[in-house]
């Protein structure tokens, strides 16, 4: 038996479960947002044309969540959604998804790359690398010689 996602929002929506607008925000995040962050990777590649498809699932699901009427404009429902459920639109939840991949994967290299990063967070205060590098350490070398 295949059931929409949208009954289904309606039917947990339903009084007799007594399930409130962040309950239910919390469960949309853990089914559905666990989807996108585990395959975001794959998401990255999609067209335009699916994003906006998910995206409008997303807004049904918000719709439904918040009981908010149909034909809400869409500006409304995301700004609703990020207020109320904090929840980001499809393609800002995988533009934060992949800063945070790089940035994990950038952090968790080489100490040096790690030092640069460091010193571009903090708004290029030091324009001067302190710590000698394997580089610098040659260059001096041969200016020694």
């Amino acid at each position: 038996m295949k059931i929409s996602f949208e009954k289904s929002c309606s039917i947990l929506s339903n009084e007799k479960w007594g399930l409130n607008q962040n309950t239910l925000g919390n469960l949309y995040k853990s089914l559905v947002g666990s989807i996108l962050d585990y395959s975001f990777l794959c998401l990255n590649s999609f067209s335009e044309n699916n994003i906006k498809k998910l995206q409008a699932i997303q807004n049904t699901a918000v719709r439904s969540i918040l009981k908010l009427k149909y034909d809400t404009p869409s500006n409304i429902v995301h700004h609703e959604a990020f207020n109320k459920l904090k929840l980001l639109t499809v393609s800002n939840w995988l533009f934060e998804l992949s800063k945070r991949y790089v940035g994990t994967g950038l952090s968790h290299s080489i100490p040096l790359v790690d030092r640069l990063l460091k010193e571009y967070k903090e708004g290029f205060e030091s324009r001067y690398i302190e710590y000698p590098t394997p580089l610098s350490f040659s260059s001096v070398q041969k200016t020694n010689k």
